[in-house]
C-alpha cells in the first residue's frame, strides 16, 4: 500500500517536541508545563497508532481499517488536558470557575458523541466543533492575560506562548472547514478536497510550535 509521506512530515517536529518535553519532568517545572508535556506525548502515541492502524495494525486485532475511534477518543483526551491547563495558567477567579463547570459539561457531550450520537467509528461532529470553539475561546483568554500583564515578560521564551499560538492558529483556521465539510462534501467535493493540504500545513506548524515552545523555559513575570 503507498504511503503520501507528504502527509506525515509533521511526525518530524511532534517527535522532536516529545523528546525535549522530557525535560519538564526531569527538571521539574511547574504542574502546566508537566501535564502539556504528556499531552504532546499522549499525542505522539495517538498519531502512530492512527497512522499505523489502518495498514496493518488492525490485522492485528481482526478490526476495520476505520481509525476514526482513535482520533474521536483523542478529541475527548486532550481536551481535558487543555482545559487543565489554561485552569492552571489563567488566573481570574471567574474564568477558572468558567472553565472548570464547562469542561465538565463539554466532556459529557464528548463522551455521549462518542457513545451513544455518532458513536466511536463515524466523525464526532459535536465533540470536534464545541471543542475547536472553547480552545479558541481559552487561547485569547491567555493573550488577553498577557497583554495586561503587569510585570515583564520575554514573550518569544515563554513554552506556553507557543503552545497557545500553535493551537490558536490551528483551531482558528480549521473550525470553519470542519463546520462545512458535511456541506463541501455534498456540494463541491473539490472544496472538501482543498482542506488535506491546509490541514497538513496546519498540523506542522502545530508541531513545530510545541517543538519551539521546548526549547525555552518557563519566564517568571518581573517587575518594570
Amino acid at each position: 500500500m503507498h504511503i503520501p509521506l507528504h502527509e506525515y512530515l509533521y511526525f518530524i517536529p511532534l517527535t522532536l517536541s516529545a523528546i525535549f518535553c522530557l525535560k519538564t519532568f526531569r527538571q521539574k517545572w511547574p504542574k502546566p508545563y508537566s501535564l502539556y508535556a504528556g499531552m504532546i506525548i499522549i499525542t505522539l502515541f495517538t498519531e502512530l497508532i492512527a497512522t499505523a492502524w489502518p495498514y496493518e495494525l488492525h490485522k492485528q486485532f481482526g478490526a476495520s481499517q476505520n481509525n476514526f475511534w482513535i482520533y474521536n477518543l483523542f478529541i475527548i483526551i486532550r481536551f481535558g488536558l487543555l482545559s487543565t491547563i489554561f485552569y492552571e495558567i489563567l488566573t481570574r477567579p471567574i474564568i477558572k470557575k468558567t472553565i472548570a463547570s464547562a469542561a465538565i459539561g463539554i466532556l459529557i457531550i464528548g463522551v455521549l458523541d462518542y457513545t451513544l450520537i455518532h458513536g466511536p467509528l463515524q466523525y464526532n461532529t459535536y465533540s470536534m466543533i464545541i471543542t475547536h470553539v472553547c480552545i479558541i475561546l481559552l487561547s485569547l483568554l491567555y493573550f488577553q492575560q498577557l497583554l495586561q500583564e503587569k510585570g515583564i515578560i520575554i514573550i518569544h521564551k515563554e513554552p506556553m506562548v507557543w503552545m497557545t499560538l500553535g493551537i490558536f492558529m490551528y483551531h482558528a483556521v480549521t473550525l470553519p472547514f470542519l463546520i462545512m465539510l458535511g456541506i463541501f462534501n455534498i456540494n463541491n467535493i473539490q472544496l472538501a478536497i482543498f482542506f488535506f493540504p491546509i490541514n497538513e500545513f496546519l498540523n506542522f506548524f502545530l508541531c513545530s510550535c510545541y517543538l519551539i515552545s521546548f526549547l525555552w523555559k518557563p519566564q517568571h513575570s518581573q517587575p518594570h
